[in-house]
């Protein structure tokens, strides 16, 4: 399948040393929209945020134009694994239903269903709860189009909309590979060994907080409560994926 992977005009660093673990794969760069330049910010969301939203939809779009039923999506901070190859290399491991399989591994806790066999000795099951980063995906045509509609209107950063809190909930069928076969430059260090430095712009903010007294204090009431009301729906989804359907909490690893 064709491999989609997003850089900046102004990371040739990035461009490079993703070409090169790219090479011998079918594999096109897709320039990023910059943050620094526009869009302005939205509420809820800075202007890096939103410009990685749009430089993944970018992505989705050029998938779309062409008649395959698959594509693979990259950010340029990835390591690799010598596995990744063989799981762009062929179609067939990856479910009819699914709209997102996730390649990479942000060690962050989730809980998956039962596991499937996949390439390589690998496993592949379904993501029951939130895993972060956007960075590693297969997407389908039905994922691409669902994803396209789910970000037309964003609140949220790209990665909450393709790996949700809830993605059952949501009528998602997104699946986890595991072991993984990427990870991002920042989580490889902490985990593994000293990476390549890449430092990510997502992070930055530019939203001011508000001004006043009573502006602030309004502001931090309508903060508390929907974290409260977050807690509420975070407890009762642990709960069901728990006991009810016997899920355990685990980290992905990369290998």
């Amino acid at each position: 399948m064709k491999v989609y992977f997003i850089n900046l005009d102004r990371a040739p660093e990035r461009r490079a040393y993703t070409e090169q673990k790219l090479q011998g794969l079918d594999f096109e760069r897709v320039a990023a929209v910059d943050g620094k330049l526009n869009p302005p910010t939205k509420k809820g969301l800075n202007r890096f945020q939103i410009a990685c939203i749009d430089s993944h939809r970018v992505a989705w779009r050029k998938f779309l134009a062409t008649p395959e039923p698959f594509a693979c999506f990259l950010e340029d901070d990835l390591h690799f694994s010598p596995d990744f190859p063989a799981f762009v290399a062929d179609e067939g491991w990856i479910p009819s239903d699914a709209h997102a399989v996730k390649l990479d591994s942000f060690y962050n806790v989730v809980m998956v269903g039962a596991p499937r066999p996949a390439p390589m000795g690998r496993a592949l099951a379904r993501l029951f709860t939130r895993h972060e980063s956007s960075a590693a995906y297969i997407l389908s045509r039905r994922g691409a189009e669902t994803f396209l509609r789910l970000s037309e209107k964003p609140t949220k950063p790209v990665d909450y909309i393709l790996f949700p809190e809830d993605p059952i909930g949501e009528k998602l069928n997104v699946y986890q590979l595991t072991p993984a076969v990427t990870v991002q430059d920042s989580r490889y260090e902490e985990h593994h060994a000293p990476g390549q430095k890449f430092v990510s712009d997502i992070a930055r903010t530019d939203r001011p907080g508000p001004d006043g007294a009573l502006p602030r204090l309004w502001f931090k009431l309508k903060r508390e409560t929907f974290r409260i009301f977050l807690d509420i729906g975070r407890t009762r989804r642990y709960l069901v994926n728990r006991f009810i359907r016997g899920l355990k909490p685990e980290v992905i690893p990369f290998r």
